[in-house]
């Protein structure tokens, strides 16, 4: 699969993990009819065939990331999951100094912190986007950001939210959205690797 169109799958995940009320079919039908590598292709193949209804969507995701009734509540931050509470300045630091290297600055009326999985996500699609379209002489330096992300943040970060999804009885859309991210992350270093 091409850098381009992991970067898009990247955001795709980075909007399935942020957005409640993301209607993603469309653009995971037109990744799935791209012939992707297969580690991604049955991970793929479920979320898009496992959509939920328009009104079900937020109500799960609620139940999953925001406030559980009956089960542990899945914390879609980085800093919870590794060092169990918000804001945890050993997590935020050196992913906001890979944000101010990158130069990527938040939106000031952003409610969500940076260690948030969908912006860690949608980081990872920016950096693959400057590796693809910015300047030459700045590609080493965007190759080497993605690889650190990948490697520093999201690779623990995603393995733990992947082995907490069964534990909730996840609904299967979810669970095939944290499996699709976990193929995500080495097919990326993969290609980033053949640059």
């Amino acid at each position: 699969m091409s850098l381009a169109r992991l970067a898009d799958l990247a955001q795709i995940l980075a909007e399935a993990f942020l957005e409640p009320e993301a209607d993603l079919k469309e653009a995971l039908g037109e990744l799935r009819d791209g012939q992707p590598a297969d580690a991604l292709t049955g991970p793929l193949e479920r979320m898009t065939r496992q959509a939920l209804a328009p009104e079900e969507q937020p109500v799960e995701y609620a139940r999953l990331f925001l406030h559980a009734k009956d089960a542990d509540t899945i914390h879609l931050f980085e800093s919870v999951q590794t060092r169990g509470h918000l804001m945890a300045p050993e997590v935020l630091g050196p992913l906001q100094a890979l944000y101010d290297e990158a130069d990527i600055s938040l939106q000031e009326d952003l409610t969500v912190p940076p260690d948030h999985l969908g912006l860690e996500l949608a980081c990872l699609s920016f950096l693959l986007g400057q590796v693809i379209e910015g300047d030459l002489a700045e590609r080493d330096q965007f190759v080497a950001l993605a690889r650190r992300l990948l490697r520093d943040h999201l690779r623990p970060f995603v393995q733990v939210v992947v082995e907490q999804l069964p534990q909730v009885a996840a609904h299967p859309y979810y669970l095939a959205a944290g499996e699709l991210a976990a193929a995500l992350l080495p097919e990326t270093e993969k290609a980033l690797a053949e640059i």
